[in-house]
């Protein structure tokens, strides 16, 4: 009988620690890390969601706008226009924390001798890449 109550705080111990690696526990950089983990493994769905909801509006926005051009042969699909028109970042190097005040977070991205710096902010799932300044540019 004593085993139950072990086996039960063991289990407690590991969901406790499972939660470590949910989106909204990650800091900015490393949720840039589990973005640019799941654009490599081409997992479209799971990367567009680390995407801010302003820039998935954006997305869907011009992807109906293609679709619309293209008289119906585009897909109006965010998701597909997302990942036909951004390319996977050169080898990464290094990701870091530039400045982080209240919801939003700039993080560095270290790739082939390149730095760039891009906008992150905490929505309640997590911190999320912002692109709406670049997606507004035309």
């Amino acid at each position: 009988m004593r085993l139950l109550p072990a086996m039960s705080l063991l289990l407690l111990a590991l969901l406790a620690l499972g939660g470590c690696d949910r989106p909204s526990s990650l800091p900015p950089d490393k949720a840039y890390l589990v973005f640019l983990e799941h654009m490599r493994r081409q997992d479209e769905k799971k990367a567009y969601a680390f995407l801010s909801q302003p820039t998935q509006e954006a997305l869907k926005s011009r992807a109906e706008a293609a679709a619309k051009a293209s008289g119906g042969a585009v897909k109006a699909d965010p998701v597909a226009f997302f990942f036909a028109n951004v390319p996977l970042p050169p080898d990464v190097t290094g990701v870091s924390v530039l400045n982080e005040e209240g919801d939003v977070a700039v993080v560095v991205v270290d790739s082939s001798n390149v730095k760039s710096q891009v906008r992150m902010v905490r929505e309640p799932s997590g911190w999320k890449i912002d692109l709406t300044q670049s997606l507004q540019q035309p």
